[in-house]
């Protein structure tokens, strides 16, 4: 299976993800620019499987086991905090959202995050 490049709205989702996740919370550019893509693939792929995430892929890789492999690596690397980065996403995310009511549904038969509770890798 060979990647393809991103089209219709991919690009530009994943600038405005890039835009909110480069801002202090990384130190090396390639963490965040990874991190936006795979989120970019899970929201618009509306899947949580890597697999699905690749036809909303831009790179320059030649095939999509490249990309899939570049992501299980940032998922597994220890050098990534994910408490460290969830905190501070989620408190930017909520900070504009004033006295409006938020209703949060949590489903617990679809594993969404990439961090459990205590921070640690999800497998």
């Amino acid at each position: 299976m060979r990647t393809e490049n991103a089209t219709g709205d991919a690009p530009r989702l994943y600038q405005a993800v890039l835009n909110h996740l480069q801002t202090s919370l990384w130190n090396d550019i390639r963490n965040a620019r990874t991190l936006a893509w795979m989120v970019t693939g899970l929201l618009l792929s509306q899947r949580s499987s890597l697999a699905a995430w690749l036809p909303h892929i831009h790179s320059r890789a030649t095939f999509a086991q490249s990309t899939e492999r570049r992501f299980r690596r940032w998922l597994e690397n220890p050098a990534i905090d994910c408490g460290g980065i969830y905190g501070p996403l989620v408190t930017r995310a909520l900070r504009g959202w004033g006295e409006h009511t938020l209703i949060l549904a949590l489903d617990g038969s679809v594993r969404l995050s990439f961090c459990d509770v205590d921070g640690g890798r999800v497998a």
